[in-house]
């Protein structure tokens, strides 16, 4: 189990996160239903990332999160 303390969004998915302050946190579907919306939102970034790449060889992806506030610590 890991904890999550703070809510969001990763493109239209709404999400929980964890561990914010690391190079990689967690990022967790707010509920199993909005798997598909996560699915979606990562293809859609890895697609801009793609053809941005192509552009600009020098491109550095990197993934946008939105925090919109915190939440009490909880595991998931």
């Amino acid at each position: 189990m890991m904890k999550v303390d703070h809510k969001g969004w990763f493109g239209i998915c709404p999400v929980y996160f964890g561990g914010l302050d690391t190079e990689a946190p967690l990022i967790v579907e707010r509920h199993w239903v909005f798997v598909p919306l996560m699915r979606l939102s990562e293809f859609f970034y890895g697609l801009a990332f793609t053809v941005c790449g192509f552009i600009n060889p020098a491109f550095e992806p990197e993934w946008p999160l939105k925090v919109t506030g915190e939440i009490e610590p909880r595991e998931v």
